[in-house]
């Protein structure tokens, strides 16, 4: 037998020792303790060490950030922002300097330069200094130790927090999970099997319109920079729907910090709150409207509140859950035992459906323009298991009913008429028309103020034409309520 046939024999129980081999290999890396996966992943980024020395990253990038919740409908493409900047993050000196430039989709340009100190942060846009809250000086600090070279020196110091969790199939690929924490700050970081760096971290929260909302980071195109490996491409995933996509063009470690860079002017240290805030007590006030209406007040957003006989109307439930039940505390301190019967949203746009869940949940039938219909059903049928309510205890879902051209609410005085306003802001906005008052209630299309935006003022003029109405005030779901005559002036304003 020649050497030639020798070895085409063997050929078949080589490439069988080679098959099996590598399943062992996958076997053991999928099995691999949560430790080994972490250790393994400090390697292929450079080493324990080198992770450990780092005192700064600074990398310049491009970025699209898309609005989700702001889509021109529930089922429409996100609207994106384009960006492009700098960061510094100093982790020595817990500081980060952003310097940024970005272009929205009305086609205005900000430029924004932020100084965040672990206590105090202050934020320039277009040329105008303000402190930065205490909430989002904390939003920093935790979003610097989330960056995936602080996240594996933690892990590394932390192995107790560490337990592995199932395999999990992430663009295509099969990928290894150990989870990091517990309770709210619990993250699960997955590590591509051949590479073994960081593929994706994923972190579950409470969400007002989401329930359960998955937020997947993945990182990609890693390159040396300075002994480190790093990530120069991260997308953000939120419940499947791309939130941003950034690209990193330059990427340095270890740099000399300018100490300039990070000085906040006495003036804006004097304002800045020292510590993150506790979560503040939302307080609603009712301003009467006329006979049986009110506007329900409170911060930046506002509802329409209609009593009708032995039940009320609400129109808006914006924010958050915790929102909605301040205005339902409200209502119930100030109409003892008269429920409210319906919920009217003007839009689907999540800072003004925010609310709604809180409502479903305690049984109030909501009813909404025709093209939200299914978008607010999703709302109530979300899982969430976070922070649970009654409908993801079994609770029944109440009708979600969809308002038809010019539906009526009620009868008489207190009468409340839902209208079509066509709009560009969104599709499928509903204004609330209060014939016995002649009070029109809108959101985010005008705002009433000091100065009224021409274009919104137009539309809303169009749609009283159209309509055929007789209006003498227009109640906003933001700022204040203007007189008619002022919109109708706005509006022969050409932009």
């Amino acid at each position: 037998m020649t050497t030639t046939s020798k070895a085409l024999r063997r050929a078949p129980a080589l490439a069988a020792a080679v098959l099996a081999l590598h399943g062992a290999s996958s076997v053991a890396t999928a099995q691999a303790p949560a430790t080994v996966l972490v250790e393994r992943a400090a390697t292929a980024m450079g080493g324990a060490a080198a992770l450990r020395s780092l005192n700064n990253v600074t990398f310049e990038f491009n970025a699209a950030n898309f609005g989700l919740g702001q889509e021109e409908t529930p089922a429409s493409p996100a609207r994106a922002t384009f960006q492009f900047g700098r960061i510094i993050n100093d982790y020595r000196g817990g500081r980060r300097l952003t310097t940024t430039e970005s272009r929205a989709v009305t086609g205005a340009v900000q430029r924004q330069r932020g100084v965040v100190t672990p206590t105090v942060g202050s934020s320039e846009i277009n040329g105008v200094q303000t402190a930065t809250g205490a909430a989002a000086v904390a939003n920093v600090a935790a979003d610097m130790r989330a960056q995936p070279e602080r996240l594996i020196v933690a892990a590394l110091d932390n192995p107790a927090q560490l337990t592995m969790v199932a395999p999990k199939r992430i663009r295509g690929e099969m990928m290894d999970g150990v989870r990091m924490g517990s309770g709210a700050d619990a993250r699960t970081i997955w590590f591509d099997r051949l590479t073994h760096l960081p593929v994706a971290v994923e972190r579950v929260t409470d969400d007002p319109i989401l329930g359960d909302r998955r937020t997947t980071t993945l990182y990609t195109r890693w390159e040396d920079a300075g002994g480190v490996k790093l990530s120069r491409e991260v997308d953000v995933d939120v419940n499947g729907r791309l939130q941003s996509h950034q690209v990193v063009t330059s990427a340095s470690v270890n740099s000399t910090l300018a100490e300039s860079d990070f000085a906040i002017p006495d003036s804006i240290m004097s304002r800045a709150q020292p510590q993150p805030p506790t979560p503040p007590v939302i307080t609603v006030t009712l301003a009467e409207i006329g006979p049986n209406v009110w506007r329900a007040e409170g911060g930046s957003h506002h509802s329409l509140v209609i009593r009708q006989g032995d039940g009320l109307v609400v129109v808006e439930a914006p924010q958050s859950t915790a929102r909605s039940k301040a205005v339902l505390d409200t209502l119930r301190a100030r109409f003892a035992g008269v429920p409210v019967k319906t919920l009217v949203p003007t839009h689907h746009h999540w800072d003004h459906s925010g609310g709604i869940r809180e409502y479903l949940a305690q049984g109030v039938p909501v009813v909404v323009h025709s093209r939200n219909v299914e978008f607010v059903r999703g709302i109530g049928a979300a899982p969430k298991t976070v922070v649970p309510d009654a409908l993801s205890r079994g609770g029944r879902m109440p009708t979600v009913s969809a308002a038809g051209n010019a539906t009526s609410i009620g009868t008489g005085d207190t009468r409340v008429m839902l209208l079509d306003l066509p709009t560009v802001h969104a599709e499928g906005v509903l204004a609330a028309y209060v014939p016995s008052l002649r009070i029109l209630f809108v959101s985010d299309v005008l705002t009433p103020g000091p100065t009224l935006a021409p274009a919104g003022s137009r539309e809303i003029a169009a749609m009283v034409r159209a309509r055929g109405i007789v209006v003498d005030r227009v109640v906003g779901g933001h700022g204040g309520i203007a007189a008619w005559a002022d919109v109708e002036r706005a509006g022969r304003i050409r932009d």
